[in-house]
């Protein structure tokens, strides 16, 4: 596994090179005239995983990964989503391995990255009966759990 995840952290490196290109065509859009209006229907997300170029499944399972693999993918993948325009944002106590399985599973969630800005994503980790925001997470009020993204990895 050692020879794969060297690999992996090589190939995120050049995705973090390449995010300038990927975000270029990405927001190549047909030239508009100045009286035309925007509309928030016209902003269309795309699921990261397009975004950057590496689907969910080159990533291994948390079980299969050590803790010191865990928190070098951590800190190329964090890079990639930082070059891509995008700021998981994790509480201070959740461990490496926690944000590893959050980061591989955000790799399929759908995204809106906004030109020329960094777009700030939830990741939380919260028990439901510890969680401090339960009245204002739309997660936990739609779903009846706290979190959708429960799941380790």
């Amino acid at each position: 596994m050692k020879r794969y995840i060297e690999h992996l952290l090589e190939d995120l490196e050049t995705l973090k090179i390449k995010a300038v290109n990927n975000l270029s065509l990405f927001y190549k859009v047909a030239i508009s005239s100045d009286y035309e209006l925007y509309h928030d229907d016209e902003h269309v997300g795309i699921k990261l995983a397009d975004l950057i170029g590496m689907e969910q499944f080159f990533f291994p399972n948390i079980d299969y990964i050590t803790d010191d693999e865990a928190e070098k993918i951590v800190v190329a993948l964090i890079d990639v989503y930082h070059a891509h325009g995008f700021n998981p944002m994790f509480e201070q106590c959740v461990s490496d391995r926690i944000k590893y399985g959050h980061l591989r599973n955000g790799l399929n969630q759908q995204v809106f990255p906004v030109e020329n800005q960094i777009v700030d994503v939830e990741m939380c980790d919260y028990l439901p009966q510890y969680c401090p925001f339960y009245l204002i997470c739309s997660h936990h009020n739609a779903q009846k759990v706290c979190c959708v993204s429960k799941n380790r990895a």
